[in-house]
């Protein structure tokens, strides 16, 4: 392989590995919002 086409898929693995790294932090970052708030439903809160 050329050394434009190693360098091109190089880059593209570190774009790809930085996305799933990101959804990965991103998805604690929910999980974590939703231990500290939980989900509250208004119908439970409203005996009528």
């Amino acid at each position: 392989m050329s050394t434009t086409i190693e360098a091109a898929l190089f880059i593209a693995l570190i774009g790809i590995v930085g996305i799933f790294i990101f959804m990965f932090i991103f998805f604690l970052m929910i999980k974590g919002l939703e231990k500290w708030f939980p989900y509250e439903n208004d119908k439970q809160n409203n005996n009528g």
